[in-house]
């Protein structure tokens, strides 16, 4: 396996447990406004911006939808969790000096909910958010500006996610990619450049192995 520099992280279904928040808050905005969908036909709308999951919708006011998604996705907080392995994967790459960034279609308030306030920010030197491009997954702009922020070479970068669009972001970027098997059921239909079935299996993609991995962390 090829070893890079720079690893780059998303945040739903990667390092964050945040499914049935997103999808429960989500039927709960669009009941309001007389949208009656089941958890699984909102499926789509995990790992893109908000704004871009409810065009799909006949709307008259959808940025009030999305005010009453991201309040309503507060209450269900206690429902996000960290994978398992997260936190002693980032403690090993940070004491092995390997730098760590997110991409993520978060807003900065969105992320402040629940990546901020469980603690994951400080393992990370550069992230984009929603709000840092015009244009954003699977368009390769995230990427780009992460590289430009990060002074990293796109042959050393390489993107890990769970979805579709972030696969092509990498992509697009002329970055590798990898799918965290972990953070999905199913496979995405774009091709990744790795395939990463545990968490620990990322440790490879900085040239550690499991031996590295720091255990001093329960989660």
């Amino acid at each position: 396996m090829k070893t890079y520099t720079h690893l780059v992280f998303d945040i739903d279904g990667t390092l964050l447990n945040t499914e049935m928040a997103v999808l429960h808050s989500l039927q709960w905005a669009l009941q309001q406004h007389g949208i009656a969908r089941s958890v699984e036909q909102l499926r789509f709308a995990l790992g893109i911006p908000g704004k871009d999951a409810l065009v799909r919708f006949d709307l008259d006011h959808p940025e009030q939808v999305l005010r009453q998604w991201d309040a309503k996705y507060i209450e269900y907080l206690q429902e996000v969790t960290i994978f398992d392995g997260i936190v002693p994967l980032l403690q090993t790459l940070r004491k092995h000096r390997v730098a760590c960034g997110v991409i993520t279609s978060k807003t900065q308030i969105e992320l402040a909910q629940d990546f901020q306030a469980l603690g994951l920010q400080p393992y990370f030197d550069v992230i984009i958010t929603a709000d840092d491009t015009q244009k954003h997954k699977p368009d390769g702009e995230p990427m780009r500006m992460y590289l430009k922020r990060s002074g990293a070479e796109a042959a050393e970068t390489i993107y890990i996610g769970d979805a579709d669009y972030d696969l092509q972001c990498a992509h697009h970027a002329g970055c590798d990619s990898a799918l965290a098997v972990w953070g999905r059921s199913d496979r995405p239909s774009t091709q990744p450049t790795w395939t990463l079935h545990q968490v620990s299996d990322v440790l490879k993609l900085a040239g550690l192995d499991w031996d590295c991995l720091d255990r001093t962390s329960n989660q």
